[in-house]
Parts: C-alpha cells; sequence; structure tokens
C-alpha cells in the first residue's frame, strides 16, 4: 500500500499529464466529437475520458502517448458512449419541462400560494405512485443516481427500472399538466 504522500504525487502528476493533454488535443478533440455528438453537454466528459484513458495507459506500461493514438482512444470512447448510450436508449426518454417562476417578480401572497398549492399536487402526485415505481422515481429525480445505479440497488434489471421511470413520468405528466 502507498504512503500517503506517494498517492497525491501520483494524483498530482496524473493531474500534470491531463492538463498537459488538455492543451495540446482539447480544441482539436472537441472538433471530432462535436462533428459525431449531437449532445453538446456530453462532449466536454468525452474529451476528459480520452485524457483520463491516456494517462492510465501511460501508467501502466510507461509507453510515450503518439498523436494518432489520442484519436484511436477518442474513437474507442466514442464508441463506449454510444453502446451505453444505445443500451439505456436515452433518446428516448422525455425530460420533465417545469416552470420555474419569474424570481424579477417580488414575492407576493399569490405566488406564494400558488407554489404551495404546486408543491401539494406535485406531492400527492408523487405519493399515488406505486410504492417500488415511487422508490425509484425518487432515487432518480431527487438522489441522482444512475439507471444502472438504482437497478443493482434494488436488485432489478436495468429495463425494469426504465419502465418504472416511464411509468412515473407519464403519472406525473399526467396529473399535473393534463397531458398523457
Amino acid at each position: 500500500m502507498d504512503a500517503p504522500g506517494q498517492v497525491r504525487r501520483g494524483e498530482s502528476a496524473e493531474s500534470e499529464q491531463i492538463a498537459l493533454l488538455s492543451r495540446q488535443f482539447r480544441p482539436a478533440l472537441r472538433r471530432f466529437f462535436g462533428k459525431r455528438v449531437k449532445e453538446q453537454h456530453e462532449i466536454d466528459d468525452l474529451v476528459q475520458d480520452v485524457f483520463v484513458r491516456l494517462v492510465r495507459k501511460v501508467q501502466a506500461d510507461g509507453s510515450q502517448i503518439v498523436a494518432g493514438y489520442v484519436f484511436q482512444t477518442a474513437q474507442s470512447v466514442l464508441n463506449d458512449w454510444l453502446r451505453k448510450r444505445q443500451v439505456r436508449q436515452s433518446a428516448a426518454h422525455e425530460q420533465i419541462e417545469v416552470e420555474l417562476p419569474n424570481l424579477e417578480d417580488d414575492a407576493t401572497p399569490e405566488r406564494d400560494l400558488a407554489g404551495k398549492q404546486s408543491l401539494a399536487s406535485a406531492t400527492a402526485a408523487v405519493l399515488e405512485l406505486p410504492e417500488v415505481t415511487r422508490t425509484i422515481f425518487l432515487l432518480r429525480r431527487l438522489e441522482g443516481m444512475r439507471y444502472a445505479d438504482i437497478a443493482k440497488r434494488l436488485q432489478m434489471p436495468v429495463s425494469t427500472i426504465e419502465k418504472h421511470m416511464a411509468r412515473a413520468v407519464a403519472h406525473l405528466d399526467l396529473r399535473l399538466n393534463g397531458k398523457s
């Protein structure tokens, strides 16, 4: 087991290597992923994954990073991301749009009452869900857990978690917005 000082030095070296790679390759990798990924918010995570893989490879076998290998790694990261996305069928998930109140206005008793009524309606709608569906919904939306983590925790397949989430979203949409 490494001494605490050795672990910190290793982490520091890894951070320095990632910073160096970032200066050299970040713009090119952002363009690479930008041409291949619609979800622009995912690009920085994908670029970071490339850097982490490269640094771990260098630390594991002592090799040097060659520019061509950077993009080979980027393609591998992209393939893994697409595979995970396909398994999770993330494009089939609907986002719940929550209208936030205009905070520029001064608080009024009417707005306060409307907020309390909305909260009560949302709480009642969530409580109407079956226990398992409610638990899954709350773990995902309040705890921010990933489907795979929820599935592992509840010892269920990811597809079952996805079905429960779809039911919960449909129920809440119907109850809160009158949509099905």
